[in-house]
């Protein structure tokens, strides 16, 4: 998910009775709910270095209790160096209490990651393989406004936020339900329209809880669509797929060992392939199904490399 809902999860957290355990949970728990995204400074290495590194390694079981230690250290010491030189009668930071919440916020950053279709390696380094959510999409400006709305009103009671807290986590279980249904329901009609499909993704509209983009996997293409859930006719796959590619061509293998085409292809869900002609010579365009050509996605909507 966006920072913005990283840091009103740990906020609400806080809010919601955990910020009376010691002095500095508030800011621990927030802190600790975005501590995984430090992987973001990959992005001064270079785009597709960063799409390859990003929610793996600093995501992972070995890296929590790295991030926790390290955190716990960093509020220790701003509570002995700078909290308590300002203010020297005030009562100091607990060091169990802040492990306990560096915990929390730590763990509930890649919770918060799976729910979308981006990905998350939940085992890195153990396992490279991607886990997928397919339930809320990365911004939700309904988690903002009901969590921010809870924070943020004047008479901000620990009773209020505990049920914006629940509102939310029963809205994400709703949308959970909502795209397992709805992959269930592609599939049957894929099926039923002669596809052989292996896979199927649903993924929530931006701002409409009420609408779905969908991904039918076969052997040789990948078929769009969308699911209108306030609709009779609830599933619509495009006419055209995008196929695959020919992954055999010797511009194609030529184009593989470009390092911007590899790392790209560490993030890609459904990849494909396209040849394209041009004046001086031949371009490859690796993209992936999830972003459909003309959405604008920065460098992940794909990599294009040029061979004679």
């Amino acid at each position: 998910m966006d920072p913005i809902t990283h840091t009103l999860a740990g906020a609400t957290m806080a809010r919601a009775g955990l910020d009376r355990r010691t002095p500095l949970a508030a800011a621990t728990l927030m802190l600790g709910a975005n501590a995984p995204d430090v992987d973001i400074l990959m992005m001064f290495v270079g785009e597709y270095a960063a799409i390859a590194f990003r929610r793996g390694w600093t995501h992972g079981p070995l890296a929590w209790p790295l991030l926790v230690i390290a955190l716990t250290g960093l509020m220790l010491a701003w509570d002995r160096l700078v909290r308590r030189r300002r203010s020297p009668d005030a009562p100091p930071a607990d060091p169990a209490d802040l492990i306990l919440l560096s915990t929390i916020g730590v763990l509930s950053h890649p919770a918060l990651d799976w729910l979308n279709t981006y990905g998350i390696r939940l085992l890195m380094p153990l396992s490279p393989e991607w886990f997928y959510g397919d339930a809320v999409f990365i911004i939700d400006p309904y988690v903002w406004l009901v969590l921010g709305g809870a924070l943020l009103l004047p008479r901000r009671t620990v009773r209020r936020v505990q049920l914006a807290g629940s509102t939310v986590v029963a809205y994400v279980l709703v949308l959970i339900g909502a795209s397992l249904l709805g992959e269930r329901m592609a599939r049957g009609v894929a099926e039923a329209g002669g596809l052989e499909v292996l896979d199927v993704m649903y993924q929530p509209r931006p701002a409409d809880p009420f609408s779905g983009d969908l991904v039918v996997v076969t052997d040789e293409a990948y078929h769009r669509g969308r699911l209108r859930w306030l609709t009779s006719e609830r599933v619509q796959l495009d006419r055209e797929a995008i196929p695959r590619g020919d992954w055999r061509a010797p511009a194609v293998i030529s184009a593989l060992e470009d390092p911007d085409v590899r790392d790209y292809l560490v993030w890609s869900r459904y990849p494909y392939v396209r040849l394209e002609a041009t004046g001086e010579g031949t371009a490859v365009f690796f993209g992936d199904a999830r972003f459909a050509e003309g959405m604008s996605a920065g460098g992940l909507q794909g990599v294009r490399v040029r061979r004679p």
